[in-house]
């Protein structure tokens, strides 16, 4: 969804590659239960509280800034969300996942994340197509996370017989690729989408699926 004229309220919605394989698939299965605002295309560092003119030019440029159009691939947009939570209080929160960039065929790789003022959260992990990967949880149960000794969290909701999913709660989580036959016979992809439960940051990482 993107806003074609900062000057009145027009705005344009289209449906990304994952939505319209649902809308195709009929029977209900393409259902808007949630939605997120954005602002990809603001450059903050051109607000200028120098401005000759005083403060009603500080953002002067900002708002005659070029704005984006709605693109249909969430890899490259709604990368930057807006929210009203800033977790410290002064500063915005920030979001790292760390995890292998690329899984085999069959095997596995774990992701964990961290937000800045945020020690103890945890994180809704959520995959854009359970096609060619899937997360595993013990037991088919939700993930769930405990705390140590160092009042950190560790992760304990993942073993190598759990069920698959398509989303997940915790502090990591593990996602397994399928087999060769099912990636069809080349590389394919997935989108993690880690979203922090206390904080409201979300964050998108792509993961390489590789045949081998």
């Amino acid at each position: 969804m993107g806003v074609l004229d900062n000057t009145t309220i027009t705005v344009d919605a289209i449906l990304t590659k994952k939505g319209r394989e649902l809308l195709a698939q009929g029977d209900g299965k393409f259902k808007i239960t949630k939605f997120a605002l954005a602002d990809d295309e603001i450059d903050y560092g051109l607000y200028d509280i120098t401005h000759p003119n005083g403060s009603n030019f500080y953002g002067a440029a900002i708002e005659n800034m070029n704005l984006l159009e709605a693109v249909p691939n969430q890899t490259l947009a709604v990368k930057y969300f807006l929210t009203n939570n800033t977790g410290d209080g002064t500063t915005g929160a920030q979001m790292t996942v760390t995890g292998p960039g690329t899984i085999n065929t069959s095997k596995s790789g774990i992701f964990t994340a961290t937000t800045t003022g945020y020690a103890n959260e945890l994180y809704n992990w959520t995959l854009d197509s359970v096609q060619y990967a899937s997360i595993v949880t013990a037991g088919g149960n939700q993930s769930k996370a405990t705390m140590n000794k160092e009042d950190s969290v560790d992760y304990t909701g993942t073993s190598g017989n759990g069920a698959t999913s398509s989303s997940s709660t915790g502090t990591s989580v593990t996602i397994t690729a399928k087999s060769k036959g099912v990636l069809g016979g080349q590389d394919r992809q997935v989108v993690l989408i880690a979203t922090g439960v206390q904080s409201g940051v979300t964050t998108t990482t792509t993961i390489s699926l590789v045949r081998n």
